[in-house]
């Protein structure tokens, strides 16, 4: 009886192994006919029309469509599985910079919360395309599939006016002079003006120094100008609180004259070299702005600025510091009427520091 027990317990088992092996090719063979699928689905979208011109309609097929006469001598499969790394997180998403073949890299940035549909992404964007200046990153090609947009841009190599301020990791990197810094400023007021005053009257809204980025020669190249087009309301994120004018902070919606306000953060940052945002009393949510009004009042005016500028100092270089620290405070001030248009700030920029342009 103990045998016959034993035996059948045995042949149980057997049974019981034979299903789970069984069970588990199942399993198996329907995962790898999955991953086949997917990897045709894969295929099929590299292997689709990629390239058009910013003159040609847009197919629904095309997956990266390039502004101005070239195609920039590369695909979409190629920008897609090239090396990347990430530059930043921003308010609108995660900006790459991407090396291409020969060398060249590209900034890319994947958008969240972009568009609700695809043609209305498409004819946003393409407002943005056409938009050239000398002082703003233009935008060299976008691509979008379902609810994946992307922006291409050049990589600038000397990074951001942030990195510049407040990221120098070396008593080697040298300092910001005085001289550049008005350089910066006027290039920026310049690409607003333009925004401001072309045919489509785009606000920018989203100005800070992360997204000032700089040339070999620390000429200015205002980035994300119209980003704030391309995202849908119910997924626009909060803007840095820093640079958001009050109307801003309370309503949520950007204009020409929150622009102005944000301008002129930027250029408090420029002469204060401080960050308008997390250093100045988080706790009591002062900002740079408020923080300079009561500096200004309770010390000497030499006080707020930068000390890396004040150990260039020279006499003429006051009078255009202080010059330009009112025009910030203007620009600053709490209603929008009251505020200059950029018109009026490029003016008094010119006559205060010698500067000049075509605008």
């Amino acid at each position: 009886m103990l045998d016959a027990s034993v035996s059948n317990h045995f042949l149980i088992l057997t049974a019981f192994c034979l299903f789970a092996y069984f069970l588990l090719c199942l399993i198996r063979c329907r995962y790898n006919e999955s991953l086949k699928i997917r990897k045709r689905d894969f295929d099929k979208i590299l292997q689709q029309p990629e390239m058009v011109y910013q003159n040609q309609t847009p197919s629904a097929g095309s997956k990266l469509v390039f502004f101005g006469n070239g195609d920039g001598g590369y695909s979409v499969k190629e920008l897609m599985h090239s090396a990347s790394k990430v530059l930043w997180k921003g308010t609108f998403g995660t900006s790459f910079k991407t090396e291409l073949k020969g060398g060249n890299a590209v900034m890319v940035k994947r958008l969240k919360g972009s568009c609700s549909s695809e043609t209305e992404f498409r004819e946003r964007v393409l407002e943005i395309g056409i938009l050239l200046h000398e002082n703003l990153l233009p935008l060299r090609a976008y691509c979008c599939y379902q609810n994946e947009n992307f922006l291409v841009y050049d990589c600038m190599r000397m990074g951001s006016l942030a990195k510049h301020l407040h990221g120098k990791t070396s008593p080697k990197d040298s300092p910001l002079t005085w001289q550049v810094r008005c350089k910066i400023a006027f290039g920026v007021a310049r690409a607003i003006h333009y925004l401001h005053t072309t045919g489509s009257n785009i606000c920018h809204g989203n100005i800070r120094s992360s997204n000032v980025l700089l040339t070999d020669t620390l000429d200015a190249r205002l980035s994300e100008f119209g980003i704030v087009r391309l995202i849908s309301p119910e997924h626009k994120p909060d803007l840095i609180n820093g640079y958001r004018a009050p109307e801003v902070r309370n309503a949520h919606e950007v204009s020409q004259k929150s622009d102005v306000y944000s301008f002129g953060v930027l250029l408090l940052e420029l002469l204060t070299g401080i960050k308008p945002v997390g250093t100045i009393s988080p706790t009591t949510g002062v900002y740079l702005a408020e923080w300079v009004r009561t500096m200004i009042r309770e010390k000497p005016i030499l006080e707020v600025f930068d000390d890396e500028l004040l150990l260039e100092y020279q006499a003429d270089f006051e009078g255009q510091m202080v010059k330009l620290l009112e025009l910030a405070i203007c620009c600053t001030f709490e209603y929008p009427d009251r505020r200059p248009l950029m018109s009026a700030v490029l003016k008094r920029m010119r006559e205060t520091c010698s500067l000049s342009s075509e605008d």
